[in-house]
């Protein structure tokens, strides 16, 4: 199953400090390891918030004129751990918090052989109104593990961009050795005082005639045709168990009785 995080570069360089981080450790895919790196985000956006604005911009004095930067251009990432094969998709709101509307335009690259769909492409947007944009990727053409990178643009009264990376995972296949001999058997003791074991297969034995003759109904061959005759000969002797002994026995015992 797909996986996919935003990851946002609008914040103080202790909170992207610790984003970059975490993009460079190695193992991110399993879903454990995504719940975790989620909740230690969260943790560094937390400690950046409550840290003084002062002690992130490495202000000493008590009167310092305030200063304001330029936000910067890329305001998030949309990242995706795609499987193969399947259309990776988000959303994106976009607010105009300016006092007048404004007319804004969305254009995306491409992301390898994938073209980027956006919808719309443009919308007029009233003062403090906002659209949600349809992002979707298409898989065709995704080769498994490569990684895509590029640009959704963003503009109004100025151009700002969403990062968009698409890492796409290699298709994990299960093995199993599985080892086969001859039929085993199940030995079982019978009495303690009679020092005798019972030796019982564990499966039927399989036969060449079961693949190769179906007969007329499915059945086996006629006993008196040379087919019948080798399928017979190929049958393996049942073996003597407790039971078939005991049924022997009391068939004699009975038949001594008929003929007293």
């Amino acid at each position: 199953m797909s996986q996919a995080y935003v990851r946002d570069l609008t914040g103080s360089k202790a909170e992207q400090g610790i984003d970059v981080m975490l993009d460079e450790l190695p193992g991110m895919l399993s879903s454990a390891t995504s719940v975790y790196l989620k909740l230690i985000r969260r943790a560094g956006r937390m400690v950046g918030d409550m840290l003084p604005a002062d002690m992130l911009a490495g202000a000493n004095e008590c009167c310092a004129i305030p200063t304001q930067d330029c936000p910067p251009h890329c305001v998030a990432e949309i990242v995706w751990h795609a499987c193969p094969g399947e259309t990776q998709r988000a959303t994106i709101t976009v607010r105009n918090t300016s006092a007048q509307a404004r007319t804004f335009t969305f254009t995306a690259g491409n992301l390898g052989p994938a073209q980027v769909q956006i919808a719309p492409a443009a919308a007029l947007i009233d003062a403090g109104q906002s659209v949600t944009l349809q992002v979707a990727v298409p898989a065709a053409g995704l080769k498994e593990g490569e990684t895509y990178t590029t640009e959704l643009l963003v503009r109004g009264a100025y151009e700002q961009c969403v990062r968009l990376k698409l890492c796409v995972d290699r298709t994990v296949v299960p093995h199993l050795d599985l080892a086969q001999g001859d039929v085993p058997k199940r030995i079982t003791e019978l009495q303690w005082y009679r020092h005798w074991q019972c030796t019982d297969p564990c499966a039927v034995p399989a036969r060449a005639t079961d693949n190769t003759f179906n007969g007329a109904e499915g059945g086996p061959p006629p006993a008196g045709t040379a087919a019948g005759s080798a399928a017979a000969a190929a049958v393996p002797p049942v073996p003597r168990t407790r039971k078939t002994v005991r049924k022997a026995v009391l068939r004699r015992s009975a038949a001594k009785k008929r003929k007293a």
